[in-house]
């Protein structure tokens, strides 16, 4: 089992052992703003709320920088480190900002809309760009709306590592954290209420190569991350709640056998709020 870093609504990046169940905030952003991205970079950790980009000291979380707030926000989620990069998704804006270690921003890159050729007005949010990982020499971002029809089918984007376009391919619904593991594609799957009229399969889970491996009652709960370690996955969410009340829904993690992907527990607290971003300590050096 593992020490995880859990970045959560409310604000929180929270310490996590996944052994003895322990938790504690590490750090508290100011902007009570949901966090989203976490990314630990060597000795530095780098977490990011909705409109703000923070670099933390990794052993004792203590502030080193932070961007401005952004005003509109990008509404930012996830991120990747990449040669000396933070390449973090704007899902609101349909962007990839770039920046460097230091926090300056470097550049933005848009993400073409479904059918740029359309011509219609797009609605915000028209990719929901969620994920940004590296693999080889491609980038994969999750695009959690595929098509031009919203609450359908999701897909990925891959681009060179200049961010253009190469090619757009489908995968599973409302995907979050696509990247690969022991050489296969995963991701999670999630849903949308009911009344959203959603236009997928309403089930929720881990996705492998297009099969829904392991599946949770999507009434119950919702997840945004995924972190992993030599023998266990951990999916990291929680407890589904109207969005106006998100801020006060618990935190849920399912813990999966990394070589077949059954349950092995399940793990809930209210004092943790609902998870939107998880990754691994790295093991202490001896």
């Amino acid at each position: 089992m593992s020490q995880l870093l859990l970045a959560t609504e409310g604000g929180q990046v929270v310490a996590f052992d996944t052994a003895t169940q322990e938790h504690r905030c590490v750090f508290h952003s100011s902007d009570d703003e949901a966090m989203m991205g976490i990314e630990i970079v060597g000795p530095h950790l780098y977490v990011a709320s909705l409109s703000r980009l923070y670099k933390l000291r990794l052993d004792d979380a203590s502030r080193v920088a932070q961007t401005r707030l952004y005003d509109p926000t990008p509404d930012f989620h996830q991120m990747s480190f990449v040669d000396g990069f933070l390449y973090l998704t704007a899902t609101k804006t349909n962007e990839v900002w770039l920046f460097d270690e230091s926090l300056r921003l470097s550049r933005v890159h848009r993400i073409d809309p479904p059918d740029p050729r359309r011509k219609i007005e797009y609605k915000k949010n028209y990719n929901h760009l969620n994920h940004i990982v590296r693999e080889g020499d491609r980038f994969y971002l999750s695009l959690n709306w595929f098509t031009t029809t919203q609450y359908a089918n999701s897909g990925v984007l891959v681009t060179d590592l200049d961010l253009e376009e190469i090619e757009r391919f489908e995968f599973g619904w409302e995907i979050h954290d696509f990247q690969f593991l022991d050489g296969k594609r995963i991701a999670i799957c999630a849903t949308s209420s009911k009344g959203k009229r959603v236009r997928h399969p309403y089930r929720s889970g881990l996705m492998v190569e297009g099969e829904l491996v392991f599946e949770h009652d999507a009434e119950e709960a919702f997840c945004k991350g995924i972190a992993h370690d030599e023998d266990h996955i951990y999916l990291c969410g929680g407890r589904k709640m109207e969005r106006r009340h998100r801020k006060n829904s618990s935190s849920i993690v399912y813990v999966l056998r990394r070589d077949n992907y059954s349950l092995v527990g399940t793990f809930e607290s209210t004092d943790i709020k609902a998870i939107k971003g998880a990754t691994r300590l790295p093991d202490p050096v001896r």
